[in-house]
């Protein structure tokens, strides 16, 4: 598949340059198309970002700067929409400036997507999540994958799957996002509305193989009616929204091949940061025996027996 590698960027230029250089040391870098999409506006340090990228050792590089601020809204709902839509690219794999990449994220993560490719209840693939085990019991876990609501860190999407879902995401674009600042967006009309109509429309009929995810390793994204007050309307979770109307799971692997670095961010501080575990990670490098690695195992029990159920998007 045609594959592209999207990273966001906007102001956080320390973070920016961690996640570019750790993307460095990912082979595809020599190999894949890299496309740098940076906001716009009078907060953007676009200069500076577009120095460190010129300037990186990436073989294929394209840039696009808004010419004002979009907000990461519009911005990554835009990106998509260019890449897919405009390109035609079969695959991305998309980033934004908070995460510390292992050498093998990204192939481990292409060959978890052309696994899950076979499954048409499969929607997007990652290799992030938190685990506190030690190195050695990891690395009898590396070919073991989870269903996830986590955050959309590093994820890998395929045109096929946005096809299924773009029309939940534009939806939502062109009735809170466009013409209004992006943190003014109508949070309860989105929640008292938008979300419910979507988690309560009949989801797509399935049309090839399908992996065996038992009920009680799944868990809805969202309520079916009332949202809470502290349900997110993000673009995310628009995404995660449109990924259950459209009957798919998420899968993440279960050994982290990156660690997360968004300490301050739009929707992070310190205090985030700790109480969701973050502070915790262990992340470790398993070169060989990711290069090698060639199957991978739905894991639905942890060792105690007990069903591995996701918490709803947060």
């Amino acid at each position: 598949m045609r594959t592209a590698i999207l990273l966001i960027g906007f102001k956080r230029v320390h973070y920016f340059q961690q996640t570019l250089e750790s993307l460095e040391r990912c082979p595809e870098s020599q190999t894949l198309d890299f496309h740098f999409y940076l906001d716009g506006g009078r907060e953007a340090n676009q200069e500076a970002l577009i120095e460190m990228i010129e300037n990186s050792s990436i073989k294929s590089k394209h840039i696009v700067c808004r010419d004002s601020n979009y907000g990461i809204g519009r911005h990554l709902i835009g990106a998509r929409r260019e890449i897919f839509d405009g390109l035609g690219y079969d695959r991305l794999i998309l980033f934004e400036d908070d995460m510390i990449l292992s050498p093998t994220y990204i192939t481990t993560v292409l060959k978890l997507s052309d696994w899950a490719h076979q499954y048409d209840n499969v929607g997007t693939v990652m290799g992030y999540n938190l685990n506190k085990h030690d190195e050695d019991t990891q690395k009898e876990d590396l070919d073991k994958v989870i269903a996830t609501n986590r955050h959309f860190w590093g994820y890998c999407l395929t045109r096929k799957v946005w096809d299924n879902i773009k029309h939940v995401v534009y939806a939502y674009e062109e009735e809170y996002l466009d013409g209004v600042p992006y943190k003014k967006r109508n949070h309860k009309k989105i929640r008292k509305k938008f979300m419910p109509f979507w988690m309560n429309q009949p989801k797509r009929k399935y049309e090839g193989d399908l992996l065996d995810i038992p009920e009680e390793a799944i868990v809805p994204p969202f309520a079916d009616q009332k949202q809470g007050k502290n349900t997110p309307t993000s673009q995310d979770a628009m995404t995660a929204l449109g990924l259950w109307n459209g009957g798919y799971a998420r899968l993440t692997t279960l050994v982290p091949r990156a660690r997360y670095i968004g300490i301050q961010g739009l929707s992070f501080t310190p205090k985030v940061y700790r109480k969701q575990g973050f502070d915790t990670q262990q992340t470790f490098e398993f070169v060989d025996e990711d290069n090698a690695l060639e199957e991978f195992t739905l894991h639905v029990k942890d060792e105690d027996g007990n069903w591995i159920r996701p918490t709803m998007y947060e």
